[in-house]
């Protein structure tokens, strides 16, 4: 009889992949919760005219918008530590996750002490990284040992020979980084890892930016209660209506101020050439509404034009000023966005929705945009009429020198 036998823990192996991504994730949590970027989201809050114009003067809206986002964003990948610690892993802690973090999130309970000091848990961060990046290098290298695989396959002769000795030495280093990385490492050990940060990320949003409204309601849940999943009860973070958000606009809105801030710093020709592309960008009401907005020529004399033409190309500037870092945050959002849903790709942009136009007002986005085309219209009519210059490309050249007029 063997006396001490313990059958081994079972090891990540293939899932290192995925539990890669969570982690990824969960740094990149983590680090939008930093000091720094804390800070700097605050005075985004307090200075942003865009956001006070466009979305709300509240900070306590804004700020329940924010927490909102940040735990949305942590549901998923609290669901996975939880089938993690279910299916996968012996240590009865991680087999109530769930139950845990719904005690710390409901009532402010740690019951098994995961919520990690700052300074710890930037450590966890770095080791977290550490793992991440073997388990790119790890991905590719298995890649392409299967491609050369294929090629092999066919091949034959001297050809076939170099390819393989080439797989073999692949193998090799494939097997050594399944030793040093996540691969090798057994299921509880990597299942604490996950659900202390979890628990620390939580924590910190909840300290900084405080619980969102229906996750604070009493679920009925207690820690010796077994419940449903706390995160199937509730829908956190729909767009509120009449936002651009809820309308499914945001980017393209965000496109369209893009491309104005772009004419508006351009001499008038530009815009003349590029008037159609913009006409076509607009949603069809707004495409009517542009008419009755035009400037009347006929009734108006070159003075007053070009006088108008001056006071909308500073009101233009100046709009521009915060409508334009919302447009252009919108779409380091959706390129981020993108960017995750490839393996392995990681950034370092900290862009919340609260910073892009998701949150914006239509109908005050709308006002703005065709404030803005109006402004633009009469620039042309200026260039067009000025001194009665009938060569509209010798009156777009002095218009962009005069100083009145000059973007």
């Amino acid at each position: 009889m063997v006396v001490g036998f313990r059958k081994p823990e079972a090891v990540v192996g293939i899932f290192a992949f995925e539990v890669s991504s969570v982690m990824s994730k969960l740094v990149h949590l983590w680090e939008s919760l930093g000091y720094e970027q804390v800070d700097r989201l605050r005075k985004f809050m307090s200075d942003s005219v865009g956001l006070k114009e466009l979305v709300s003067h509240d900070t306590d809206f804004i700020r329940g918008l924010i927490r909102g986002e940040l735990f949305e964003n942590m549901i998923p990948l609290t669901k996975f530590v939880a089938r993690l610690g279910k299916n996968h892993c012996s240590d009865l802690r991680l087999k109530d996750f769930e139950h845990a973090v719904g005690d710390l999130i409901n009532h402010g309970v740690d019951p098994f002490g995961w919520v990690l000091p700052y300074e710890e848990m930037g450590k966890e961060a770095k080791k977290m990284e550490s793992f991440m990046s073997v388990a790119a290098v790890l991905h590719d290298r298995m890649k392409l040992v299967s491609h050369l695989e294929g090629t092999r396959n066919h091949m034959d002769g001297p050809i076939w020979l170099e390819i393989q000795n080439k797989i073999e030495l692949k193998r090799l280093d494939v097997a050594k980084l399944k030793e040093e990385s996540l691969w090798n490492m057994n299921f509880n050990y990597i299942g604490i890892l996950l659900a202390r940060s979890v628990f620390t990320i939580f924590n910190r949003i909840k300290s900084v930016y405080g619980v969102p409204q229906l996750m604070a309601k009493d679920t009925g849940h207690t820690s010796s209660t077994p419940s449903p999943s706390i995160f199937n009860k509730y829908k956190l973070f729909d767009a509120p209506p009449d936002t651009l958000g809820a309308a499914a606009l945001a980017l393209k809105y965000a496109d369209i101020v893009i491309l104005i801030e772009y004419l508006v710093r351009s001499p008038v020709y530009v815009y003349t050439t590029r008037r159609d592309k913009l006409y076509n960008m607009l949603p069809a009401k707004m495409r009517a509404m542009l008419s009755e907005r035009l400037p009347p020529v006929q009734s108006s004399t070159c003075s007053s034009i070009k006088d108008v033409a001056a006071e909308k190309n500073v009101a233009m500037l100046e709009m521009l000023e915060w409508l334009a870092p919302l447009a252009h945050n919108t779409n380091k959002c959706h390129s981020m966005w993108k960017r995750k849903q490839k393996a392995y790709a990681s950034t370092r942009s900290h862009v919340l929705l609260v910073q892009t136009l998701y949150f914006a007002s239509q109908q005050k986005t709308e006002a703005a945009i065709m404030e803005l085309i109006v402004g633009l219209q009469y620039k042309r009519r200026a260039a067009e009429m000025l001194c009665g210059l009938e060569d509209k490309a010798e009156a777009s050249i002095v218009l962009e020198e005069s100083k009145s007029v000059t973007v």
